[in-house]
């Protein structure tokens, strides 16, 4: 399917109103790559509009995007000179739903100076320190084993080992687990990560030692020999500044929003019901001209 077929009307829409208004100092770095009516739609428009679009087109080069997305803006601006033609520009809905955009845009432009301002290399350091102590270098161990069903089974396994027999071949022969045809390899894995006792076990080996006594454990019975162990650090900062930038973004807009709260005297009115006028909560009474019975009258 061309990628001009992917896009919808409704896609057209979102370009359009991304790039209404936009400004770009023109240069050699910004070609002409549309005209509309003669009207140049430049590149950096078009490239502003694919870095708007969902997240499945920004796996696809620009280059490859660009006559595609480029046919959608001129859409677009076409679509925004027949709304200006048609007078909607001066329509009082119109113009309060732009008026509550630019109060929105305001929003988040201040938000986002705030935001950087906050954002120094200081504070994604400072993130980055806390998040080392909560997350110092952690063990990790390669192992490999052999799951059986009956204890008997596992321990003679064990002599079988003991007389020099090799750990992968006893595994891809005897072991009913799904690593047996690997040689019962499980690969490397941290504290936690596999049920216990068997987690526990393998921890307490030295690399190239075996368990001398099978362990059970809810799928049977395993004998586990035990390969390597390392450290595994925390990933660099330059790794991990991302997301450090994320998390640092929702605390920092949190207390912008806080700070903003605690300068400012907000006072909120309830609305009661209004109140009935006082004519009408007066007891009717009998018009004076009209005779009423007397007491006990049939």
């Amino acid at each position: 399917m061309p990628i001009r077929a992917a896009f919808s009307l409704a896609t057209v829409l979102l370009l359009s109103a991304t790039l209404v208004g936009a400004a770009s100092a023109q240069d050699a770095d910004d070609p002409v790559v549309a005209t509309v009516n003669g009207e140049a739609i430049y590149r950096s428009e078009v490239v502003e509009a694919i870095e708007n679009l969902p997240a499945q087109y920004q796996q696809v080069p620009v280059d490859v995007l660009i006559p595609a997305i480029a046919e959608q803006v001129a859409i677009g601006r076409l679509i925004e000179r027949e709304a200006e033609a048609a007078g909607l520009g001066d329509d009082p809905d119109v113009l309060m739903r732009l008026a509550l955009a630019r109060t929105n845009i305001l929003q988040q432009a201040w938000i986002d100076s705030q935001v950087a301002e906050r954002m120094t290399d200081e504070a994604v350091a400072a993130a980055y320190g806390e998040f080392l102590e909560a997350n110092p270098p952690e063990e990790e161990i390669n192992a490999r084993h052999i799951l059986v069903e009956t204890e008997d089974e596992a321990a003679a396994l064990v002599e079988d080992l003991d007389g020099g027999a090799d750990f992968g071949a006893l595994a891809r022969e005897h072991s009913i687990g799904p690593s047996g045809a690997a040689g019962g390899e499980l690969g490397w894995f941290r504290r936690g990560q596999m049920v216990e006792p068997f987690g526990e076990v393998a921890f307490a080996l030295t690399p190239g030692a075996y368990t001398s006594e099978p362990v059970e454990t809810q799928f049977g019975w395993h004998v586990i020999i035990l390969d390597d162990r390392r450290l595994v650090e925390p990933p660099p900062l330059g790794e991990m500044r991302e997301q450090l930038e994320t998390q640092l973004t929702q605390g920092f807009i949190q207390a912008i929003i806080e700070d903003v709260r605690a300068a400012a005297d907000i006072q909120l009115v309830d609305e009661e019901e209004p109140s009935a006028p006082q004519d009408e909560l007066e007891t009717e009474t009998t018009p004076a001209d009209q005779p009423t019975e007397p007491p006990g009258s049939p």
